[in-house]
């Protein structure tokens, strides 16, 4: 029995996404999703990306602020921003889903050292997630370079680069970004420096792998229909398994009953026979 609760549980599951995945609509525009670890600098980035130099729109702060994801709805592309990693788990679960919603995933990585175990767990998943796709639309980005020597950032970045060829087979675009610089830039009215920022040239970026997602979409979708399938064979193998243990069961119960029962009828044939002996 306890097997088929599990059945019945992975069904509903597999309902659940088949009827998200049926009832999902195309989004009119891109979705650009910030993904990393907690502090990365993920908001702040996000802020700087959508303009909101002056009062930010995705709350940033030294300590854990994003326990959700929170979208804001620019004129081109839609930008999630997302819970930091290796919090809880269920910051861990609102991320994932996030990253797995998203047309282009920026993984935003705090210089300080190479990437952690974590993180290259989570790039892995991306790479499965996207695709075909991952290759140009998983972009890595260095935040907060103005807080590093330029020589340390370029150790660190080689050093990325080398991680992300061993866990994803390639490796991916990375953008090194200063939104402090950017934000000074702005606020100062020091174009130059705003362009030394890194911000520019990643939302160029940003533009031209927005200019058309459907391809991406398609192959997503597309793995997501074949896992659900996988899963749903799988759920039918257990089904199977479960009902011939059942049955089983139902078997070897009554099978003692019915000889409880042809016992009984034997006593009282013979108690039945010996009383037309008397």
């Amino acid at each position: 029995m306890a097997q088929l609760d599990t059945v019945r549980m992975n069904y509903q599951h597999i309902q659940s996404e088949a009827d998200a995945l049926a009832s999902e609509q195309a989004a009119a525009k891109p979705i650009i999703v910030a993904y990393g670890l907690m502090n990365a600098g993920k908001s702040f980035l996000m802020n700087m990306l959508t303009q909101h130099v002056e009062q930010e729109f995705f709350k940033t702060n030294d300590v854990r602020e994003t326990v959700v994801n929170a979208r804001f709805q620019g004129a081109e592309c839609d930008f999630l921003d997302t819970p930091g990693l290796d919090a809880n788990d269920a910051d861990d679960l609102q991320a994932q889903r996030g990253a797995r919603e998203g047309d282009i995933v920026l993984f935003v990585h705090q210089p300080q050292g190479e990437l952690e175990a974590i993180e290259l767990a989570c790039l892995g998943a991306l790479r499965a997630t996207l695709g075909e796709h991952a290759s140009s639309n998983i972009v890595v980005v260095l935040s907060k370079i103005d807080k590093e020597a330029v020589e340390q950032i370029d150790l660190i970045e080689a050093r990325v680069a080398q991680q992300c060829e061993q866990v994803l087979g390639f490796t991916p675009r990375i953008h090194r970004v200063s939104g402090k610089r950017y934000q000074d830039g702005v606020r100062k009215a020091q174009p130059v420096l705003a362009a030394a920022s890194g911000i520019e040239a990643l939302a160029a970026h940003l533009r031209q792998l927005a200019g058309d997602v459907r391809a991406v979409r398609a192959s997503k979708r597309a793995l997501q229909i074949d896992a659900l399938l996988a899963q749903a064979a799988q759920g039918r193998q257990r089904a199977e398994e479960g009902r011939q243990e059942l049955r089983a069961s139902v078997v070897a119960r009554f099978g003692a009953f019915n000889e409880q029962v042809a016992q009984l009828r034997r006593y009282l044939d013979a108690a039945a026979a010996a009383y037309k002996k008397i």
